[in-house]
């Protein structure tokens, strides 16, 4: 009921700064009916059919704090990956991308593909090296190994 009361009087103030802003004529005329119709129909939505249209004119929207930016390391610099690979794996193409995913808390996660199968000591050696490179914990890179069917 308090939000429906704020609502009619945020109505009635803009219903008064039109007749401030527009003095007199045709335009003052339409505002201030359409205006009028307006609050009508607010009042009688609010009596009838317990304010199904909902206005909210106080309330701000919230900001969403799912921020995440991807980078995609292979479209960027492929050479990088390459290079990761030879050092790595003796030239074996085993690396075939890696995304970083940036929260807005700046934290870094990192997601490797792989072209082939890994074992779990292979895998935490690949984490051990990504993390290494990218100077972040090995909790947050996710490998995915068997490659990407396309």
């Amino acid at each position: 009921m308090k939000n429906t009361i704020v609502n009619i009087l945020v109505l009635i103030l803009m219903f008064n700064l039109v007749m401030i802003i527009f003095p007199e004529g045709k335009t003052q005329k339409f505002c201030r009916i359409s205006i009028k119709i307006f609050i009508m129909i607010y009042i009688l939505d609010n009596i009838f059919l317990n304010g199904s249209i909902n206005l909210n004119l106080l309330d701000l929207p919230t900001i969403s704090s799912d921020y995440e930016r991807e980078v995609n390391i292979k479209t960027i610099d492929p050479e990088f990956i390459r290079k990761i690979n030879q050092d790595y794996y003796e030239g074996e193409t085993v690396i075939n991308n890696i995304e970083l995913n940036f929260t807005d808390a700046m934290e870094i996660r990192a997601e490797v593909s792989t072209n082939r199968l890994l074992g779990m000591d292979s895998e935490e050696e690949l984490k051990q090296n990504i993390a290494e490179i990218f100077k972040i914990s090995s909790d947050n890179i996710k490998v995915n190994t068997g490659g990407t069917y396309e």
